[in-house]
């Protein structure tokens, strides 16, 4: 063998040495970084933003792979667990999915029932009412008096679970005059009482409003602050 073959097989025992040594090094990073991270658990994500209220469907999530020790205690892990509830606030796609971000649909709870009216497009909605916000239901009415009219809270914290197309409306109003208008279906979830009351003042009011609450504003109103009543034309 002469010297150039010696050289050469040397060189090429070295780069053997050098991919042992390489192997052995990424296995003993791969063993720590094992040993450091854990198992892996599935966490269900958003793959689009969702607002509240808004239906889960099976589309809008996937389940990914999180190191078990990062994963939140509470995640959730299944399709099953959302699909048919509805989101409980505002997220952003990419968000896991915890317990408290979703909840069953408002309008099947017990003891509550879902209830549309229209309402004036101009005065009552304006596009500002959307799925998933508070308001109170205001009505205008005749007083006891013909010569005094009254405006009340006839329904306080409702929740809006839809808001329709503005639609043409003809009618009769409380004096009888014919009149044409524009209304907006608006569809809330209320409990029995207030469902009762609220078709009550619908058939018997000269005006339905909505009064949009604050994000988080579902304290109940003082008495004094339910009503208002004046003398017609002042």
């Amino acid at each position: 063998m002469n010297p150039r073959q010696r050289r050469g097989v040397l060189l090429l025992f070295a780069t053997a040495l050098g991919a042992v040594a390489v192997f052995i090094a990424v296995s003993v990073y791969v063993g720590e970084v094992n040993s450091k991270v854990g198992s892996y658990a599935p966490v269900l994500e958003l793959t689009a933003d969702v607002t509240e209220l808004q239906p889960i469907t099976a589309d809008m999530v996937t389940v990914s792979q999180l190191p078990e020790r990062w994963a939140p205690e509470s995640a959730l892990t299944s399709v099953d667990q959302v699909v048919g509830m509805v989101a409980s606030g505002n997220y952003t796609a990419g968000s896991s999915l915890q317990e408290g971000m979703v909840a069953a649909p408002p309008g099947l709870q017990p003891g509550y029932r879902e209830v549309a009216i229209l309402v004036d497009a101009e005065t009552g909605v304006a596009g500002k009412v959307a799925p998933g916000d508070r308001v109170d239901i205001i009505a205008t009415t005749r007083g006891s008096d013909e010569a005094t009219q009254r405006s009340e809270i006839w329904v306080e914290n409702a929740l809006v679970l839809e808001v329709g197309v503005t639609t043409t409306v003809e009618g009769a109003d409380a004096t009888g005059n014919f009149q044409t208008g524009t209304g907006v279906p608006v569809t809330f979830a209320l409990p029995v009482d207030q469902a009762l009351r609220l078709a009550y003042v619908e058939s018997f009011s000269t005006k339905l409003r909505l009064a949009l609450r604050g994000r988080g504003d579902e304290a109940s109103l003082p008495d004094e602050q339910l009503f208002f009543e004046q003398e017609a034309g002042l």
